[in-house]
């Protein structure tokens, strides 16, 4: 006899539908499972022989063939445990239903006394599966609020193999559920009402809070407002650190197309917290200077996404820039330009997002006293070997340099309260107006991810303006990309300033939050 349903695998941060077919008919009693599969799908068999034995149901003496399609796409994972198993009891004829494959997607992984545990990656192939046509899905109890997002699937939580038989003859019974979110637990059908997570965004790092730094904190809003890369360098204890942990709460709401984007890639690398729908907030990863290579970019015997890529739409946060090993430091290189970063495989090619805002800091020298020589007492080999461990290619890439100097002890004592980050949100919410009006209808959401194709189109300059940064870019010598860069930087001062076209004075603040860094005698 024949039995087929559909499972489903992650690609990259989308989802795929793989159908798990079972034939059992004369030969030598066994399992036999194909497709393409890695060694986890393949202890599937016996994890499932024992689950389906532990919960009353006998496979016969005969000889068992299960199938992966397509069987040119690597399956690994969990995933497809309890698809196995319901395709099993629907060859057999356990279940006396006619359960249509083309219409129900099943997820969940079997433990050996046939309760169902939560998978990775549910969000993913859950709205891959409702966009390719899938209407009801069975799936484990603690993904079903994850899985909930997605409106348009109608969604059964079942906690054990008997619940998933009972919600296989619920749906082949009922032909359908409406949009209703459905729990069965020992043979009992629960309505469901999942509630959306409601965060509220207590502010514990206020700008307010820095002391003085008034030209960094403007930086910063400029750097946010456009999702410009930013680096902070300066002597330790100047704030940097504090400064950028103070970064989500100034930064724009996610829209919803982003909300499902980010919580895909968590989904897929399995850090969605206990009962989580759906991420409202911009992530903000801060790995340490530790982080090896794979782990910083993406990839494994079995990729999962990296740093880059849980920084998707927020901030990746490098302290101690320099600290990090000079393989990941380059890394950023694609990613940084790109906004994506692929990972190559012999069997496959994974693209992942990596739009993110970088956001580095750094000390003048190893022992981060430097300019105070009073203090300082690093050999000029040391600070020069230090600082030369940022390349040129990386700090050309990095639009925003702020040079973050000790605050003044007179300061302190004033203990002057500056702008807030309620203030800043709202600077920054209006300049983000501006760039939803300005991009409306396109792919570009931000002034920085603008290529330099479309330079010319959104951010074209005045003829006096471009000539005064072309003769600035040849006596200093500043590349094309740089060029752009200032460019695309300036449209955002602009926008802060509440300015339709791009004033000189915008280029100059522009040029000189780029090339700082080369004012402050780091490089």
């Amino acid at each position: 006899m024949y039995g087929r349903v559909y499972s489903g695998k992650v690609c990259g941060i989308s989802g795929n539908l793989i159908s798990v077919e079972t034939d059992i008919s004369p030969g030598l009693p066994g399992i036999c499972m194909v497709g393409y599969l890695a060694s986890s799908v393949k202890e599937a068999g016996e994890r499932v022989k024992t689950a389906l034995k532990n919960c009353g149901v006998d496979i016969p003496s005969r000889r068992v063939t299960i199938n992966l399609y397509p069987a040119n796409i690597r399956k690994e994972g969990t995933n497809y445990d309890l698809a196995i198993a319901v395709s099993i009891m629907l060859s057999m004829g356990a279940l006396d239903v006619n359960i249509d494959p083309s219409d129900t997607l099943i997820l969940g992984e079997l433990s050996l006394d046939g309760r169902v545990h939560p998978v990775n990656g549910v969000l993913p192939i859950v709205h891959y599966a409702a966009a390719n046509g899938i209407q009801k899905v069975i799936l484990p109890i603690e993904n079903m609020k994850e899985a909930s997002f997605v409106s348009e699937i109608q969604i059964i939580g079942v906690g054990s193999l008997y619940d998933a038989a009972d919600a296989v003859r619920y749906i082949s019974d009922v032909k359908s559920i409406g949009n209703r979110i459905i729990e069965l637990s020992d043979g009992k059908v629960s309505e469901v009402e999942i509630r959306k997570d409601e965060r509220p965004s207590v502010i514990k790092n206020d700008l307010s809070d820095i002391i003085g730094q008034d030209y960094m904190k403007r930086g910063l809003i400029v750097a946010v407002a456009g999702m410009h890369h930013l680096l902070l360098s300066g002597a330790a204890g100047a704030g940097k650190s504090m400064t950028a942990k103070s970064i989500p709460y100034i930064m724009p709401e996610l829209s919803l197309d982003e909300k499902i984007e980010v919580t895909k890639i968590y989904s897929v690398a399995g850090y969605l917290r206990d009962n989580d729908s759906i991420i409202e907030e911009r992530p903000f990863r801060s790995p340490h200077s530790s982080v090896t290579e794979t782990a910083f970019i993406g990839g494994g015997h079995y990729p999962k996404p990296g740093e880059v890529t849980l920084a998707n739409r927020g901030v990746l946060f490098l302290d101690e820039f320099p600290e990090f090993k000079r393989s990941v430091i380059e890394a950023l290189r694609q990613p940084m330009e790109d906004r994506c970063v692929t990972v190559s495989r012999q069997s496959e090619s994974i693209t992942y997002p990596a739009n993110f805002m970088l956001v580095a800091a750094r000390n003048n020298c190893p022992c981060g006293a430097y300019p105070d020589l009073t203090v300082c007492h690093c050999k000029p080999s040391e600070i020069d070997r230090y600082r030369n461990k940022i390349s040129h290619p990386i700090m050309d890439r990095i639009d925003i340099s702020i040079e973050v100097k000790p605050v003044e002890k007179d300061k302190l004592i004033e203990r002057k309260k500056g702008i807030t980050t309620l203030e800043a949100r709202n600077i920054i919410s209006d300049a983000m107006a501006r760039q939803r009006k300005r991009y409306e209808g396109t792919e570009y959401k931000f002034n920085s991810e603008v290529p330099q194709n479309k330079i010319s189109e959104y951010m074209g300059l005045k003829t006096g303006t471009e000539n005064m940064l072309i003769s600035y870019m040849k006596e200093h010598n500043l590349s094309v990309r740089s060029y752009f860069k200032i460019i695309r930087l300036a449209r955002t001062v602009a926008d802060v300033n509440d300015h339709d076209d791009i004033t000189e004075d915008d280029i100059y603040e522009a040029i000189f939050y780029k090339n700082n860094y080369k004012e402050d005698g780091c490089l």
